[in-house]
């Protein structure tokens, strides 16, 4: 019965104010109309230098480890938690140095995430986009112990050249996520 009475009082309001209303609607629609969305267009000037790599999904899937420490080549963001660094090696994964002593910081190990430029800590938890998924990694003081702990598929779009916004790939192998694009 509330829901009918709702109702009621509803059309009443928009007969009142129709006066006003069907000018507003109409003018509304007219904004509505005039941005349609469109899918960006592909021309010439969108080729790229770069050449995609690729990795097959069930590979991808199973690409999170750790490994003895690397050198630092392509930096990217950095991330402090206590006396620990987690520093994104671009399209590669995360570094993990141990700054307890700033003079003399430490390689401790490297986290292979492929495809990853960012990533986040909460409490013990790194999360980082591997590709097009994000995964949850569980750290840990121990780097042996550091491990995968959830991953949601296809929450990223798919990386894009450095040098252009869109491109198509033409006969891609199916089930296939490109990690990063090499020049």
């Amino acid at each position: 019965m509330y829901r009918f009475d709702i109702s009621v009082n509803l059309i009443f309001l928009i007969m009142k104010y129709k006066k006003i209303l069907i000018p507003i609607i109409f003018i509304a629609s007219l904004f509505l109309y005039a941005c349609p969305y469109s899918e960006p267009e592909w021309n010439e000037s969108s080729e790229t230098d770069y050449k995609p790599i690729l990795m097959k999904r069930e590979i991808l899937e199973k690409s999170i480890g750790v490994i003895e420490g690397k050198e630092i080549v392509s930096p990217g963001k950095i991330y402090v938690k206590g006396n620990f660094l987690y520093i994104v090696e671009k399209y590669e994964g995360v570094h993990i140095i141990d700054n307890s002593d700033p003079a003399n910081p430490a390689k401790k190990g490297f986290i292979t995430v492929p495809g990853c430029i960012d990533i986040a800590v909460k409490q013990n938890i790194m999360y980082a986009d591997n590709a097009v998924d994000l995964v949850a990694i569980e750290l840990s003081e121990n780097v042996s112990e550091i491990k995968e702990t959830s991953r949601n598929k296809n929450v990223f779009p798919e990386l894009v050249p450095p040098d252009a916004g869109w491109v198509s790939i033409d006969n891609r192998p199916e089930n296939t996520v490109i990690i990063k694009w090499k020049k």
